[in-house]
């Protein structure tokens, strides 16, 4: 498990791992959420014999009637073998993906890399919320991968309020490799989601904070679907 005390990177340009990392992100029809996820707790097994699932979530709060996977693989090319096998899988077909298609109103994916942080890591309380962060560079910003640098600086002390705090961890960044290239991205567990604000009010108050403020944020609050995700 990755230490809280392990120091960030000056910069995220290179990944810590050669591993990629399929971030989806399914909307589901509000009237079809409650089969949709159902079914996923019933069935998902059989998706998750093909490749490693890292969490699947729900969304709560920035967006609502979603799920966000996270898939790891060992390549592009170990990606394609799963997505044939997948295809070639009649009980997959027919128990999951003939049902759940007609759930979904559209899904989205992006591969990353995985520049800093542990998927491995464990949550810092039973039943805390995480923090799906989306931070995308402005158009001025990106000349020279200089949003990098300042990613990093902005992640670092996100990271060290957190931590005085005794409120969350960081569980992992990533950066973009096939998708949009300027988008940034980073996980964060919380025990308790009211921390989410006041630690946000902390990061904007401190004097680096206007340097770095170089990026357009989206954020989700997510819990994890018992049963199903193995990052809870």
């Amino acid at each position: 498990m990755m230490s809280d005390c392990v120091k960030l990177p000056l910069d995220f340009e290179k990944p810590s791992t050669d591993r990629l990392y399929e971030l989806k992100i399914c909307r589901v029809k509000p009237s079809c959420l409650d089969d949709y996820l159902q079914l996923t707790k019933d069935k998902y097994h059989l998706r998750k014999a093909h490749s490693k699932l890292i969490g699947l979530w729900l969304t709560d709060v920035g967006a609502v009637d979603e799920t966000v996977e996270l898939w790891e693989y060992d390549s592009l090319s170990h990606r394609a073998s799963v997505e044939a096998a997948l295809g070639a899988d009649l009980t997959w077909e027919l128990e999951y993906t003939s049902t759940a298609h007609h759930h979904l109103s559209c899904r989205h994916n992006q591969l990353l890399a995985l520049p800093w942080g542990s998927v491995a890591s464990e949550p810092i309380a039973e039943g805390g919320v995480y923090q799906l962060c989306s931070l995308q560079a402005r158009p001025d910003s990106s000349v020279g991968r200089l949003y990098l640098k300042k990613f990093a600086a902005l992640t670092k002390l996100h990271k060290e309020l957190i931590t005085e705090r005794k409120v969350g961890k960081l569980i992992a960044v990533f950066t973009t490799q096939i998708g949009s290239c300027d988008t940034v991205y980073q996980l964060w567990n919380y025990k308790n989601v009211d921390d989410i604000l006041v630690v946000k009010k902390a990061l904007e108050n401190e004097p680096s904070y206007k340097d770095l403020d170089i990026f357009t944020v989206t954020t989700r609050l997510m819990q994890p679907l018992q049963h199903v995700s193995p990052l809870l």
